[in-house]
């Protein structure tokens, strides 16, 4: 299992029992309504930053099969170029 989704999770997770405590516990709607507001505006952050830090990874790992890409090709490059020449010198 991914890092990743044991983040999210652990954050769904926690944001819900959360939630339930303060649905549960004896204060006034409106103070109710702020404390959930809250929470869902952390857990909001905290989604963004664990989605953030996935597409800079995902990025990462594509910048470096692009670099693969490039340095394999380039090599069979110059070694064709190598061989094509070698063979009209020999010839």
């Amino acid at each position: 299992m991914s890092t990743q989704k044991i983040i999210t999770g652990v954050l769904l997770g926690a944001a819900a029992g959360a939630i339930l405590g303060i649905l549960f516990a004896p204060d006034k709607g409106s103070a109710t309504r702020r404390r959930i507001s809250g929470i869902t505006s952390d857990i909001k952050d905290d989604m963004a930053d664990t989605w953030d830090d996935l597409t800079d990874t995902i990025s990462e790992k594509i910048a470096g099969i692009k670099d693969t890409i490039v340095n394999v090709t380039g090599t069979s490059k110059n070694e064709f170029e190598e061989f094509t020449l070698g063979g009209e010198e020999r010839g």
